[in-house]
């Protein structure tokens, strides 16, 4: 049986005193550590989350960029292509152009060639057809 006496007033004592004591010495510190460790790590997963951020929109720059990269790159493409498009049109507009020239002055030459043919085909024509007719006729024709 319990009896209640001047020792169970001790223990109390006792045990006040042990909790006061390892509340002082051993709950404050420790929770004090545990809040220290958890704003350290609020701290962190903060930090992490705007490094996050950040390297997200890093991303999106770079893809931006790297968009308006290939977007200049195929413009000038198209731009290169459309002078050179429009050069060689050029040189063939004047490879042509200088090509039927010289059509033109061998025609000329070639028409000049057979119209001095002609007459000498017609001289000599002339000449076979009094001699001929001389021949023919038995007399000199004029």
């Amino acid at each position: 049986m319990i009896s209640i006496n001047a020792t169970l007033l001790v223990q109390i004592i006792n045990l006040l005193v042990l909790i006061f004591i390892l509340n002082k010495m051993m709950y404050k510190p420790i929770s004090k550590m545990v809040a220290e460790r958890t704003a350290t790590l609020k701290g962190g997963i903060a930090e992490a989350v705007s490094l996050q951020e950040q390297a997200t929109e890093t991303k999106a720059d770079y893809s931006q960029k790297l968009s308006r990269g290939r977007q200049e790159v195929r413009d000038r493409l198209e731009e290169v292509r459309r002078k050179t498009e429009g050069e060689a049109r050029q040189v063939i507009d004047e490879a042509q152009a200088k090509a039927k020239g010289e059509a033109d002055e061998m025609v000329a030459s070639i028409q000049k060639e057979m119209d001095q043919a002609r007459t000498e085909i017609r001289a000599q024509a002339e000449g076979v057809a009094k001699e001929m007719a001389g021949l023919i006729l038995g007399r000199e024709v004029a």
